[in-house]
């Protein structure tokens, strides 16, 4: 046992005091009187406070030692150790990966580690440094060091499940960072709630496994093909148990369920399921398991049905490296190269002509002019001047170039027309241009990019993405998958006012449109999100689906390096009984009665 607070037991000096009110004789005159029968009661109490007499037995004086034993003690806070010792840092590892939502003894893995780890904290001493860390995608020091067990137990209550995959491992070297403040190994103890192995070497640290085994189904991927304007899915599904399981699987289009098929699955082996001939105008596809197993976030997969419509881009150019590898970075782009003078086929989204032009422009699509020559129908073009630093103007298109510095050596003299905006301008000259000529969009860029450095920067592969996407109005969604927990790099279309990112939840969160834009990391729903791309002028809605890590997180027993792991229990680790509230309640119930006793004279 342990005293918290032993300086309390300095009031045992008011035992003695006590006993000697009790022994201390009140002086009296003495007088004759006829008769003492009816002085006897009185004659006793004369004789209890006789001086230095022998103690008689009186229940009153034995209530109040007994009552200043418990206050002492109350206030000596003493704690009775159950198990392991006692340690003064205690450092609580929660595995909050996808895994820990399986079922787990009525409740789910991770309800059972909060459990014991409230239980620990309770048991651990009164001025125990308390420190609570979870691992989801990666660690996160939830509380660190504090001694208020209250604060403790409500930042451990407010974790909520996680989805995404993760690593116990990965927080042990922040842990070995946490206790190596610490000089004595006895002196802190780390406990990893957790169902997957821990490499605790060279730590005073205890691993309490929640690995169970599971009756577990899972869908693991799901994809499609469009062909005749019918959509074809692919579901494959997982039986993860060591008995075979007839399920139903399910397969909706957006809301409408579009069809049902029964599917045998033996044991440990994957089956794939076909679902024909739907119809392809849905936005999104997902299939679900009808039936409920022991981890029920794997049960769900999704993807997002998406107008594979590529945009095809010609660049008419004798050579132009920098132009080519901008272009060929572009997701959703497709790209042909011609020289000049060679015919042009019709039916390309965008023609970029640098330094020269076909004899007849083509009737559709959008024109880009590089470094255009005299005389070519569009613009009025001059001679070359003198270039200079590059100034960039505001404009939808130069989005996320504030930070541009580059240098023309040289360009053409342009004179901005009526129906464009300058987009960058050198030495008062106008350098870039956009807007919308004759019905078509049309930009020019009045310089040799081999006469610049513009190709240099950082901004550069941005502004010519930014450019395309205007030109040929490229769908810039990108990606339509990815697992929870990954953070996602949603580029907006250059002309966007507004950019919102809708959650399986409902919850809507707004992106901010600075440069360089924030990776979107609110992902921990599986489900699909919705991003909504506001203009002056239009609402653009596209989707992405984010799903359960089936890989890492649908294993049904992860199998431990050492027996202790496997058997270590909460009880074992540390902790014991703190005794001050109960010496508190005896206080109370034994003043209580001492009360009685001198109200009732006995």
């Amino acid at each position: 046992m342990k005293l918290f607070s032993p300086w309390a037991l300095w009031f045992l000096s008011f035992m003695p005091l006590v006993v000697l009110m009790y022994i201390l004789k009140q002086k009296f005159e003495e007088q004759q009187i006829g008769s003492i029968y009816l002085w006897q009661q009185v004659l006793k109490d004369i004789e209890v406070n006789t001086p230095w007499q022998k103690l008689k037995k009186n229940l009153l004086l034995l209530l109040q030692l007994l009552c200043i034993l418990l206050l002492v003690f109350a206030l000596s806070d003493p704690y009775i150790f159950t198990g392991g010792g006692m340690y003064s840092n205690l450092v609580i590892v929660i595995d909050n990966t996808g895994s820990m939502n399986a079922k787990y003894e009525g409740s789910t893995r991770l309800a059972k580690a909060k459990q014991l780890a409230g239980e620990m904290i309770n048991r651990s001493g009164a001025n125990a440094n308390i420190s609570l860390l979870t691992v989801e995608r990666s660690p996160r020091v939830e509380i660190g060091k504090t001694t208020d067990k209250g604060e403790a137990e409500s930042r451990l209550r407010a974790i909520k499940p996680g989805n995404s995959s993760g690593n116990i491992n990965d927080s042990v070297s922040l842990v070995r960072a946490m206790v190596k403040q610490y000089e004595e190994s006895s002196s802190y103890k780390a406990v990893f709630y957790t169902d997957s192995p821990v490499d605790t070497e060279d730590l005073n640290a205890e691993v309490v496994s929640l690995a169970s085994e599971l009756t577990n189904v899972s869908l693991d991927y799901i994809s499609y093909s469009i062909d005749n304007e019918k959509l074809t899915a692919l579901v494959r599904a997982t039986n993860r148990s060591d008995e075979p399981f007839d399920r139903e699987i399910s397969f909706y289009g957006g809301d409408r369920i579009l069809g049902i098929k029964d599917v045998r699955l033996p044991a440990r082996e994957t089956v794939t399921v076909y679902f024909k001939e739907m119809p392809a105008d849905v936005p999104y596809i997902w299939a679900e398991l009808t039936e409920k197993d022991d981890l029920e976030e794997d049960n769900q997969v999704y993807s997002v049905v998406k107008p594979a419509k590529l945009r095809k881009v010609l660049l008419m150019s004798e050579g132009n490296v920098f132009m080519e590898k901008a272009l060929s970075n572009i997701n959703g782009l497709e790209l042909y190269k011609t020289n000049p003078g060679e015919d042009l086929d019709e039916g390309y989204d965008l023609y970029i002509f640098d330094s020269a032009l076909p004899s007849i422009l083509p009737k559709s699509g959008s024109i880009l002019l590089l470094n255009p020559p005299e005389g070519n129908g569009i613009i009025e073009v001059g001679e070359e001047v003198e270039g200079g630093i590059a100034d960039i103007l505001m404009h939808s298109i130069t989005k996320y170039m504030d930070n541009a510095n580059f240098t023309v050596s040289k360009l053409k003299s342009m004179k901005a027309p009526f129906w464009s905006d300058v987009l960058i301008g050198v030495n008062g000259n106008s350098a870039v241009l956009s807007g919308e000529y004759n019905g078509r969009k049309t930009a020019v860029i009045g310089f040799d990019l081999h006469n610049s450095d513009f190709a240099l920067t950082a901004e550069y592969p941005i502004f010519v993405y930014n450019l395309t996407a205007y030109l040929a109005g490229m769908d810039t969604g990108g990606r339509t998958s990815y697992i929870c927990g990954d953070p996602i790099d949603l580029i907006p279309d250059p002309e966007v006012r507004e950019a919102l990112v809708t959650d399986p939840e409902g919850v809507v969160h707004k992106l901010k449109l600075t440069y360089p834009m924030q990776l979107f990391d609110k992902t921990a729903q599986y489900g699909v999100y919705r991003l909504t791309q506001s203009t002056e002028e239009s609402e653009r809605v596209s989707s992405f689906a984010v799903n359960f890590p089936v890989e890492s997180e649908s294993v049904n027993i992860r199998e431990f390096t050492s027996e202790d792991q496997k058997t270590s229990e909460a009880g074992s680790v540390l902790g014991g009984i703190r005794l001050q509230e109960w010496l508190i309640c005896f206080l109370l119930l034994f003043a209580a009665v001492e009360w009685v006793v001198y109200i009732r004279g006995y």
